[in-house]
């Protein structure tokens, strides 16, 4: 567990240090040491519901109430490896890819950087921690719009992550690694349009173009296990019975994914075994959008649970969504569990 930078959010230190740090930064925004989102832009209202079985309630995609432009336009925009952007001399959070830290607005640069563009375009996030976060926030900008101006300014702390650099290119985008500030003198910004990570059909159907994935037909009764086995979370820190839902899948004729194996030419490889997919809860299941998966079995930690997974399944097609708790289930708890949920689905 890292108790400073990218955190997992249960533990009691971090809920501390959260609970200090959201007023203070609320009073520096007042105070005008940096340029927060307003009120006006955060607000959100409940859409389509998606009905969920198993051991969470159905949920709602959220959008926000005031539709974000898909881009601004802004002069003179100094933006950090750490993709953070400055303009009028201030952290200005609808330019950047996370808000600032405290320490950060506090530590705002004064001087100038060294550094010009005469153009280029930066990406507006919420979270840029871990994979999820990446596709499901950084990526659905990149494929949802036709209005980015090259070079794409990649901050250093993500070109260092692997995936960043495979899909940029994937996407045929050129770009350049900010590894010391720079000055962007007409820079685009590519606006966050959807709360955190509640995709649509059109957000599927805009990355599967982009990516030129044509998912092909799933064999019927093909059930396959999406396994986080000794993954290690870039953000909470997560344990799951991988090693018991194996000896499962595989009892009920189904195949074992490593999900440490994941990667878009992966997916794209066992998508006909994916009909019925059984995953531990992660971005591995973002998988499904490379195939045409009708059911699907999440296994998520009793306390821990992010519903990105249910609206880009829903968007994919996915049409039977159940999700199991893991704490304090026998393996026998486990396979009745995931047997009666298949049974429900019609698969068994």
């Amino acid at each position: 567990m890292k108790v400073m930078g990218n955190l997992d959010w249960r533990h009691p230190l971090v809920r501390a240090r959260v609970a200090v740090a959201a007023p203070l930064q609320k009073a520096l925004a007042g105070a005008g040491a940096w340029r927060a989102l307003t009120p006006e832009e955060l607000e959100t209202v409940q859409a389509d519901e998606i009905p969920v079985a198993g051991d969470r309630e159905a949920q709602r995609r959220l959008v926000y109430k005031t539709p974000r432009p898909e881009y601004l336009d802004v002069e003179n925009l100094v933006y950090t490896p750490k993709g953070l952007a400055l303009h009028d001399g201030k952290y200005t959070a609808r330019f950047s890819i996370r808000p600032p830290s405290t320490a950060e607005i506090i530590k705002t640069p004064k001087h100038a950087p060294s550094k010009t563009l005469p153009r280029g375009t930066v990406v507006e996030c919420e979270t840029p921690y871990t994979y999820g976060d990446w596709v499901g926030d950084y990526v659905l900008s990149l494929v949802t719009q036709d209005n980015l101006i090259e070079p794409l300014l990649l901050p250093e702390f993500l070109a260092q992550k692997s995936y960043a650099i495979r899909d940029v290119e994937a996407l045929g985008i050129d770009y350049v690694i900010v590894k010391e500030p720079v000055l962007i003198e007409n820079a685009r910004v590519l606006r966050k349009r959807i709360p955190s990570y509640y995709w649509g059909p059109e957000e599927v159907g805009a990355y599967r173009k982009r990516f030129h994935v044509t998912p092909p037909p799933a064999k019927p009764g093909s059930i396959i296990y999406l396994g986080r086995f000794d993954t290690v979370s870039e953000a909470a820190q997560r344990v799951y019975p991988s090693a018991e839902i194996a000896r499962i899948v595989e009892s009920l004729g189904g195949k074992v994914f490593d999900a440490r194996n994941a990667s878009p030419s992966a997916f794209n490889e066992i998508a006909p075994q994916m009909e019925t997919v059984i995953a531990d809860q992660g971005s591995a299941v973002f998988g499904v959008m490379h195939a045409q998966t009708k059911n699907l079995i999440e296994l998520a930690e009793d306390d821990w649970w992010h519903n990105a997974n249910l609206f880009i399944a829903n968007g994919a097609g996915v049409k039977n969504y159940a999700v199991i708790h893991i704490y304090n289930k026998t393996e026998a708890d486990l396979h009745g569990r995931i047997e009666g949920h298949l049974r429900d689905f019609g698969v068994v």
